[in-house]
């Protein structure tokens, strides 16, 4: 039996692998379609930021002129955004009119520590005690001083298969790669899951040197036990002995200063026992509900589903909870798992949202793919409204949106640019990709009932010659494999025609040979030919395989990345 080791792949290639989890619900879907004019109106919008030149979040572009933008840590301000990326969830307070104006901008990350664990098939991370939840949205960004080095660079950090995990423990523990986590909250209970949070971008930085910022170690999200000084938040235990605590903008007293249930954030500058399961805070903060609450007030909250109930209908939104009994009728709940914007009005406790139209932006259970290659902008076209438009990767048309997170990461100092200054947004998108060095890119889907794909990212990388599909066997035509030398196997994922040499084709553990079957999900890297065929030769290397992982394993089954 053949045994490969494949070589580090020696360019960006592929950075995921996708799969189809079972014909669910598709994304870009709506369960009540926003309305354009009420949703410019809102005095609150939280959401993941897509794209610059003002700012998008939720798909909308809002002004940033004269904003203040607000370290929710330090309280530090600054009116420059320059130090904002693309997948970091902001809270905006904003103004009405036919353009839309961000006052502030207020960012939060979730969990800012070591990676203690990583689990590639679960696609899970374990920082600061938090179980931290990876998928196909997950963007992921690389600050370490390597990556810009003038001599011996190190490679990015592009997926979660590049990070490093704690080895060891206590004295003799060494740190797995030091991480600031952005995302949704997502509290515990929907469907037995025990994720905490739903990352929308894994940002890698150098480990740092000395205690010189006091939110250096990070943890917020939901209290599930307290006792006078000490709380419990996912697995971390948080001492608060020696802490300041703050309720509502007044400092108070740390014992019995937090209740089961809130929203809390704990800081320190030091690092807590390696791998962090207690945690001593020198500071912690009662997150609120809203950052705006007047009852009646229009808002906009993007987030992961956490929780469902049928009657009365409501949900539960990044602890936020969303009634749902005033959506127009036939309208369906969203299910655990879903991305979704929520536009309503916060009720009269000023902790809770009353619906007026939800749309799910990904659905948890659907079909995902991800394809790299080149795209010729000559070939993009207008889609079907506006602001949308039309690109053909590897022979597959593609629609992009505002929704779509769009990056530039085609070079090692994308890191240092201001994203306002040369901004990718799905108004510049075409002459952008016109004026780029690179027209290679990897594009993450999702498929509608009919097949139908809408791009849930796109990020133009270095110029290659790699081609790649990730996702699931088409059982039409059904895959044909072969033993012999020189006679390939053959299928196809989405359409796309697949043709490998029988001694390229692996299965996932253990790198050994593989038989390919419609429904098993597949990582494909080689050259897209002239006949719109990926072909994979022999022998197998980094950027010329089949992995065959076998059938999904679990409902949100979209990532699987090894780093390529």
């Amino acid at each position: 039996m053949k045994i490969y080791r494949l070589a580090p792949a020696l360019g960006f290639a592929i950075t995921l692998f996708l799969s189809a989890c079972g014909g669910g619900d598709s994304g870009g879907s709506s369960n009540s379609s926003s309305n354009g004019n009420a949703a410019s109106s809102v005095a609150l919008s939280s959401g993941t930021i897509t794209a610059f030149g003002s700012v998008f979040v939720n798909g909308r572009e809002y002004s940033t002129a004269g904003a203040r933008v607000i370290d929710d840590d330090t309280g530090a301000a600054s009116t420059s955004t320059a130090g904002l990326e693309v997948g970091e969830v902001v809270e905006m307070k904003t103004t009405g009119g036919p353009a839309p104006r961000a006052s502030e901008l207020h960012v939060d990350p979730l969990a800012r520590g070591y990676v203690d664990a990583s689990d590639t098939t679960a696609g899970t991370l374990t920082v600061m005690g938090q179980t931290i939840q990876i998928s196909s949205a997950t963007a992921f960004s690389d600050h370490r001083a390597c990556v810009t080095a003038a001599t011996n660079p190190c490679t990015a950090i592009t997926a979660q298969s590049g990070l490093t995990t704690t080895t060891g423990s206590g004295a003799s523990a060494v740190p797995g790669s030091y991480v600031t986590v952005h995302g949704y909250l997502f509290a515990a209970g929907g469907s037995g899951t025990t994720t905490n949070i739903v990352a929308t971008l894994v940002a890698v930085g150098d480990a740092p040197a000395t205690a010189a910022a006091p939110a250096q170690f990070k943890v917020e999200g939901t209290v599930t036990a307290a006792a006078g000084a000490s709380l419990t938040i996912g697995a971390l235990s948080v001492d608060l002995s020696s802490a300041v605590c703050h309720v509502a903008g007044t400092t108070t007293a740390c014992n019995g200063a937090f209740n089961v249930g809130q929203v809390v954030s704990a800081y320190a500058a030091a690092a807590p026992v390696l791998p962090a399961n207690t945690f001593a805070a020198t500071g912690a903060r009662l997150r609120p509900t809203l950052l705006v609450s007047a009852p009646g007030v229009s808002v906009e909250i993007g987030g992961a589903v956490s929780a469902v109930t049928l009657s009365p209908a409501s949900f539960v939104l990044r602890g936020i909870n969303i009634d749902a009994s005033n959506l127009p009728a036939g309208t369906s709940l969203p299910a655990v798992g879903d991305i979704v914007t929520v536009l309503g009005t916060v009720a009269s406790n000023g902790a809770s949202v009353s619906a007026t139209a939800v749309t799910v932006l990904r659905a948890a259970q659907s079909a995902t793919y991800a394809f790299e290659g080149d795209v010729d902008p000559a070939s993009i076209v207008q889609g079907p409204t506006a602001d949308t438009y039309v690109v053909t990767v590897l022979g597959q048309p593609i629609t992009v949106t505002a929704a779509t997170r769009l990056a530039d990461r085609s070079t090692r100092t994308w890191a240092s640019v201001n994203p306002t200054s040369n901004p990718l947004n799905i108004t510049s998108f075409v002459s952008y990709l016109e004026a780029s060095a690179s027209q290679h890119l990897v594009i993450q889907t999702e498929a509608d009932a009919s097949g139908n794909l809408a791009a849930i990212s796109l990020t133009i990388v270095p110029v290659s010659s790699v081609a790649g599909v990730a996702g699931v066997v088409d059982a039409t035509p059904a895959p044909i494999n072969s033993t012999v030398k020189g006679t390939p196997t053959s299928f196809g994922v989405h359409g796309l025609a697949v043709s490998a040499d029988p001694d390229s084709v692996l299965q996932l553990r253990g790198l050994t040979p593989a038989t390919v079957a419609s429904g098993d999900e597949v990582l494909v890297l080689g050259t897209y030919t002239s006949s719109s065929t990926l072909m994979v030769t022999a022998p197998p290397s980094a950027t010329n395989v089949v992995i065959d992982r076998g059938k999904p394993k679990r409902r949100d089954c979209d990532q699987f990345s090894p780093q390529m």
